[in-house]
């Protein structure tokens, strides 16, 4: 944070941009015969994973267009292909943060959009790393403002690391997930 609230705000719009990027590559690998795959959340397969993001992403935006957060309504998108669905709204999310100056708020969005970026290429098999720099700084936006009692609703308890393991791995595990490396054994949501 710099104490200029115009460059903070353009700050926390660029850290969404990157992760929003990160997930929409995640995204470009599903193909449907993965949507049954496990992830990293306990009970939820990659559908049921790209139902709750899509649906996140559409309440993130209705907070940046409206001040309020709207809950998502009940899941499922019919016979709409899930990944496209979550693609969409990760990209109306990134337009109407931008016009709406989302500021701080688009931490947390960024946060929960790259976090769920990383879910879907751990259920695709996928080796792709999350940029070091990026991870770096959701982790510091994690640890400095994710609230004790959102934990049990939001993330499952921290995975401990040591403080040396690398970037991606110490936020992952900060939100309740094995690093890469580690079984996809359900963890967290």
């Amino acid at each position: 944070m710099s104490g200029d609230p115009k460059a903070d705000t353009a700050a926390d719009l660029a850290l969404l941009a990157r992760a929003t990027g990160y997930a929409l590559e995640g995204l470009a690998e599903v193909t449907r015969a993965d949507l049954g795959r496990p992830t990293p959340c306990p009970g939820w397969d990659l559908r049921a994973l790209l139902v709750h993001l899509a649906d996140a992403a559409g309440s993130l935006t209705a907070l940046a267009r409206t001040g309020d957060l709207v809950p998502p309504g009940p899941p499922g998108h019919g016979g709409a292909d899930p990944a496209a669905v979550a693609r969409n709204r990760l990209l109306v999310l990134l337009d109407a943060a931008s016009s709406a100056g989302y500021g701080t708020a688009a931490r947390a969005a960024a946060v929960e959009v790259a976090a769920h970026g990383w879910d879907v290429g751990r259920a695709c098999g996928s080796a792709r790393p999350m940029p070091p720099r990026l991870a770096a700084d959701l982790l510091a936006v994690a640890t400095s403002s994710l609230p004790d009692a959102l934990r049990p609703v939001s993330f499952a308890a921290p995975v401990d690391l040591p403080a040396t393991a690398p970037a991606e791995d110490r936020l992952v595990a900060f939100l309740g997930r094995r690093p890469a490396g580690s079984p996809v054994s359900g963890t967290a949501s």
